[in-house]
């Protein structure tokens, strides 16, 4: 397994067994909230992939970059959006994060022939979906002066969901002569357990870091998977209808090891900054 995909996965997993160590502590926690609170994010997700798909012992590599995703955005070609929703009540929250998108790119080429010049056209309708759902607790919350936030600290444990679909439509034709035409479609979706450690610290008043990151897969479905999300909360100093609003801005990543039976294996990381606004009420 490449160290791409071990090392961070080995980094997660010590990180969640020392958490649930200092959460067991004699730490003093802030007094717990009785109501219920909630989040709503709607964000967006610029990614790139690169990684390895195998498909009966032919092996493809993928190496697009945030560029290559913004190019498509601006010619129509893709559209992509997500959303974040959480409730809590106590120490313990329930969160779904999901995100979907569609992509179209087609290739054209000439290639020459010791007969004749072939000319060769794909065009590639690409869907993915990745939804995640867990269950939070709070180890705990401890104030910091001078912040209006306190430093809080959780874990979680749930289930990512993954679907890919592609359709193939190549066309090859020689110059002036016949032409040829064909569609090829797939569809990958699985849905693997995890489980998580995140946390947020206050950085200045209005200003905090987030952080979410959780391994799994175990073989159930995959081989191994991992997740994260990264970024900051700039919060707003309005309070519009009773909501507390921020700007996010960071870094989602998330990668995966699938076999698929009959020499079938899928390896991808899929990385790139997210922007969103957030509400909490």
């Amino acid at each position: 397994m490449p160290a791409t995909m071990r090392s961070p996965a080995w980094i997660l997993a010590v990180g969640v067994w020392l958490i649930a160590c200092v959460g067991a502590g004699p730490l003093a926690a802030a007094d717990e909230p009785t109501k219920w609170e909630f989040e709503v994010v709607p964000y967006l997700w610029i990614f790139g992939a690169s990684g390895t798909l195998e498909v009966r012992g032919r092996t493809a590599v993928v190496d697009t970059t945030v560029y290559d995703t913004l190019h498509l955005v601006f010619d129509g070609d893709a559209l992509a959006a997500g959303g974040y929703f959480s409730a809590a009540r106590g120490r313990w929250s329930v969160f779904v994060d999901a995100f979907g998108g569609y992509a179209r790119d087609s290739v054209n080429e000439k290639v020459p022939t010791r007969f004749c010049t072939l000319c060769v056209a794909a065009k590639a309708d690409l869907r993915n979906v990745f939804l995640d759902v867990a269950l939070g607790y709070r180890l705990g919350e401890w104030s910091i002066a001078g912040r209006r936030r306190p430093v809080s600290l959780g874990v979680y444990a749930g289930t990512r969901y993954m679907h890919f679909g592609t359709e193939l439509r190549p066309t090859a034709s020689v110059v002036g002569g016949i032409q040829r035409s064909g569609y090829v479609s797939e569809v990958y979706d699985w849905a693997d357990p995890m489980i998580g450690v995140r946390w947020e610290v206050p950085l200045l008043d209005r200003l905090s870091l987030d952080f979410r990151g959780d391994i799994g897969g175990f073989g159930v479905s995959s081989k191994l998977i991992w997740g994260l999300v990264a970024g900051i909360r700039w919060w707003l100093p309005w309070t519009p209808l009773s909501t507390q609003p921020w700007l996010a801005f960071g870094y989602r990543a998330i990668a995966f090891d699938r076999e698929f039976g009959s020499s079938n294996d899928l390896e991808l990381q899929v990385r790139g900054p997210t922007i969103g606004v957030g509400f909490a009420f």
